[in-house]
């Protein structure tokens, strides 16, 4: 028996180092496709600012390596524990991915001509890829929300607390390419191609409306299990009326820590305007004074 948990560590070890090193190696290889369709610029060795816009679309392409290697690690532990299959999810992955692309599609005729170059599209392009594992966990969560959790009221909660920090920090990861994403187009205005200073604004609002089609559904899902759980084993129609403040007061908390008490729009707030304040000061920074 010693043998065989020993068995199981060693692979769980080795499996957990192969991860590790694949997440490594999508960063790095996104970063090498970042710098790379950079390059392609022909201005990038006459123009200054060409190096602020390199560094981002490296880190860029970095970030889109880490967050495909952050969605798959965090799709293969949920499929573990609650059986998911891709195909159950892959309807909701290509929406996100046609909502996405037929935005960006959409470029020209909002912008005009020069509001699409080429190596936007790479780099969108890259992002949207790396974004695809995270949005088929999301849409792996939303499933296993909709069915009834089994276990007994403390496994419920301990399930439902752990699809919940899940779905946190999957935003957290989508938010960061979104501010990456709006970064890269500030740093590409006003040389080279003459990127309309609009495309900046734009982008952000197009990548946040990607993040949230693969968040709301999740997102809304999940609260309202939790919802469901709380009415289930916490009511307060036969607490004494002695009691009824601190059982009142105890529910609260409970619904807090399971995000009953946000919305949805709240939570996309958070975790993607929470860093607006960087975005203005990084834009103001990059983005030629006359905008």
């Amino acid at each position: 028996m010693d043998e065989k948990l020993s068995g199981v560590a060693v692979t769980e070890d080795a499996e957990e180092t192969i991860t590790g090193e694949l997440r490594l190696l999508a960063m790095l290889l996104g970063a090498v496709l970042g710098t790379w369709i950079a390059w392609t610029s022909p201005q990038h060795g006459h123009e200054p600012r060409w190096v602020l816009f390199a560094v981002l679309a490296a880190v860029l392409g970095a970030a889109s390596g880490e967050a495909f290697g952050f969605g798959a690690a965090r799709w293969r532990d949920l499929g573990t524990v609650h059986r998911v299959r891709l195909f159950h999810v892959l309807h909701l992955v290509l929406a996100s991915v046609a909502v996405a692309i037929g935005l960006v599609a959409a470029t020209p005729f909002v912008l005009g001509e020069q509001g699409l170059t080429s190596r936007g599209l790479a780099l969108s392009t890259i992002a949207i890829c790396g974004a695809l594992p995270s949005a088929a966990t999301l849409g792996a969560v939303q499933r296993v929300a909709r069915r009834r959790i089994d276990g007994s009221p403390g496994q419920q909660l301990n399930t439902l607390l752990s699809l919940r920090r899940l779905v946190s920090r999957l935003l957290n990861q989508l938010g960061l390419l979104v501010l990456l994403v709006t970064l890269v187009n500030g740093a590409a205005t006003g040389w080279g191609a003459e990127l309309p200073k609009a495309a900046v604004l734009f982008s952000g609002a197009v990548a946040s409306f990607v993040v949230g089609v693969m968040y709301v559904p999740a997102s809304t899902t999940l609260r309202r299990r939790c919802a469901l759980f709380v009415d289930r084993h916490f009511p307060l129609t036969d607490v004494a009326l002695d009691d009824l403040v601190d059982k009142a007061e105890e529910r609260s908390r409970l619904e807090k820590l399971l995000g009953i008490d946000q919305t949805t729009f709240g939570e996309l707030r958070s975790g993607l305007v929470i860093i607006s304040p960087f975005v203005v000061s990084a834009l103001a920074a990059i983005i030629p004074a006359k905008f």
